[in-house]
């Protein structure tokens, strides 16, 4: 258990010998003894901030003012207070003293705490658990004209509502046979064209996409989305692990459609 110096041993056992002696000058006066108010397994909100609640000093588990409450079901105890603003560590101690001490997910170690202004915090704690959980009290009240400026209507991006359609341009719609090997001379080691491998172009294009328009919308579609169409390394790779650039993501050239795919202008046309 993570005792801070306030709780030290040694301090406990002098603050008891002084707790006697002031028992014994009562009666000898006359007046009532200090009775001790926190009962047997009765969990009391332990920390940096119990001065500023009411107790006379901080970490002290016997500290009445912050005891947490019977909260209804048993195990259950609750109890919420007016925190300042300022940096803490609580834990939750159990019948006013350090034999149990419960932290950060029921360990050692102290539970930070950090309020930016006077907040109503809500401290629960479960018997069965041994957890102190840390919430903010409950908010309420009605909406008011004085709401109005913190609320703002929802971002919507310029895409929302549509129903897209997600194609892989090379493999959809030869529309124009032409451009299947990009203009460039050679094998498929140099144009990326072979429609009998899957690794290589097989002659989709934006003609042909254009070309399904009615197709597209008629499954329910409202949009496309296309793979990159920019100019990619035509082919990548050598001997069996040679392959090229249908896919789109092999890109040279951020400013022209891959010739394999089409132009500048048919992508405009399509749009």
């Amino acid at each position: 258990m993570s005792i801070p110096r306030s709780a030290h041993p040694l301090r406990t056992r002098l603050l008891a010998i002084a707790g006697a002696l002031a028992m014994g000058t009562a009666t000898l006066l006359g007046t009532a003894p200090l009775v001790h108010a926190v009962g047997p397994g009765q969990p009391v909100l332990t920390g940096s901030l119990q001065d500023e609640l009411g107790c006379g000093e901080d970490w002290d588990p016997a500290c009445e003012a912050t005891a947490l409450a019977p909260a209804g079901a048993p195990g259950q105890w609750e109890s919420t207070f007016e925190v300042p603003a300022g940096q803490f560590e609580v834990k939750a101690t159990i019948g006013g003293k350090w034999d149990e001490a419960y932290g950060l997910d029921g360990g050692e170690e102290n539970i930070p705490l950090a309020v930016a202004a006077p907040t109503q915090v809500t401290f629960r704690f479960d018997a069965e658990t041994s957890r102190l959980s840390v919430a903010l009290a409950e908010q309420g009240g009605e909406y008011t004209e004085a709401d109005d400026e913190l609320a703002a209507a929802p971002y919507r991006h310029p895409g929302g509502g549509q129903t897209f359609y997600f194609v892989l341009t090379d493999r959809f719609e030869n529309g124009d046979p032409s451009n299947d090997t990009g203009g460039l001379e050679g094998d498929r080691l140099d144009h990326g064209f072979d429609p009998t491998d899957k690794g290589f172009y097989q002659g989709g294009d934006i003609a042909g996409l254009h070309s399904r328009l009615d197709y597209i919308e008629d499954l329910g579609m409202s949009a496309i989305w296309l793979t990159p169409s920019f100019t990619n390394n035509p082919v990548q790779g050598e001997g069996a692990d040679a392959s090229a650039g249908y896919h789109g993501y092999w890109i040279t050239d951020f400013t022209t459609i891959d010739p394999h795919l089409g132009t500048n202008e048919e992508l405009k046309a399509l749009i």
